[in-house]
């Protein structure tokens, strides 16, 4: 990350941990100076992202407790989240684009997730390093209103 000030949270593949993450991303707001909607926007990025590598990032047969690492830090324009896990490889960059044209009945279960948060943050690089997931997210700052 090229923040030179950052946060971080191990959590384990278990549900219970979105309410930690919620404590987590919250408790950034006065850190990093996020701002309310900024930080809404972040904390349903990472409850979305996190929730998909606890429900499907590790084989089912598996029965055991595994880390997923959270850092987040600022720079001059927003914030920075780095997601890493070791679960099974997978770029959600590469998930097609939903069909949002098309009615409910007519679309595939899933992939609004993944959508929502490609729309949010300003840019997502992922990479598969050591066996290691690792999804790099910017979000810029939000410009004052009336402000150009």
């Amino acid at each position: 990350m090229g923040a030179s000030e950052s946060e971080s949270i191990v959590l384990s593949n278990d549900l219970q941990e979105l309410e930690r993450l919620a404590a987590f991303i919250r408790s950034l707001a006065v850190t990093f100076d996020i701002d309310e909607k900024s930080l809404f926007q972040l904390n349903l990025v990472c409850d979305e992202l996190v929730t998909n590598i606890i429900l499907y990032g590790y084989p089912s047969s598996e029965n055991r407790m595994h880390e997923i690492r959270l850092d987040v830090g600022q720079n001059l324009t927003g914030w920075e989240l780095r997601l890493t896990d070791r679960g099974i490889p997978f770029n959600p960059l590469l998930k097609a684009a939903p069909r949002t044209d098309l009615t409910i009945e007519d679309r595939g279960i899933g992939g609004l997730g993944i959508h929502f948060v490609r729309q949010v943050m300003d840019e997502l690089i992922y990479e598969r390093l050591n066996g290691e997931n690792i999804l790099m997210m910017t979000k810029n700052r939000m410009k004052e209103e009336g402000v150009s």
